[in-house]
């Protein structure tokens, strides 16, 4: 009886097994961002779009203004009509997060928050009006954060939250009146 040579089919199919096993190992290691890296990277697209944002706003000599909610953000700008949301450039119309990151803004209890006199200005807001997704034909809300044509804007803190495996990770950045905003560590509140 002659000897054959040759793998089972048995054989070929547990090497596939174990290549598409090692393959998707590889692919999760090299392409998935952990929870930290992912706050970071976001922060880091805020405050390039923000710095772009608050330039707009001095050469354009117009008053522009961030809206925030729990997992995104977007600018609007004033003109005769008021409130318009921003449709150019496209990095500065509502973003939405990824699911496991939150936003939240802080207003009150940083440097000249109560001798800020943009909030007592009148804005003309006729209506209430809420970041949806629909939202781009309607008017914004009154922004929280305030983009001076002169160079001012008004004192936040902007963190960017995070939590995976029992741990929080948090970016914050800020500014008490004028770009680059600044960004805060942890231990800074």
């Amino acid at each position: 009886m002659p000897k054959r040579t040759g793998f089972t089919l048995l054989e070929v199919l547990l090497v596939i097994v174990l290549i598409g096993i090692l393959a998707s190992v590889v692919v999760l290691n090299f392409t998935g961002d952990t929870a930290e890296e992912q706050v970071n990277k976001e922060a880091v697209r805020f405050q390039q779009v923000f710095q772009f944002i608050a330039e707009t706003a001095q050469l354009r000599q117009q008053e522009w203004g961030l809206v925030v909610t729990e997992n995104s953000y977007a600018f609007a700008y004033f003109n005769d009509n008021g409130w318009q949301w921003v449709q150019e450039p496209t990095a500065a119309r509502k973003y939405a997060l990824p699911e496991r990151i939150s936003l939240q803004l802080e207003l009150d209890g940083l440097p000249g928050a109560e001798q800020n006199l943009l909030s007592q200005l009148e804005w003309q807001q006729d209506e209430d009006t809420s970041l949806t997704a629909t939202s781009t034909e309607n008017k914004p809300p009154l922004p929280q954060v305030f983009i001076l044509s002169s160079g001012e804007i008004s004192p936040f803190r902007l963190s960017f939250n995070a939590s995976a495996d029992l741990k929080v990770f948090k970016a914050q950045l800020g500014t008490d009146f004028s770009i680059p905003l600044t960004r805060y560590s942890a231990d800074d509140n």
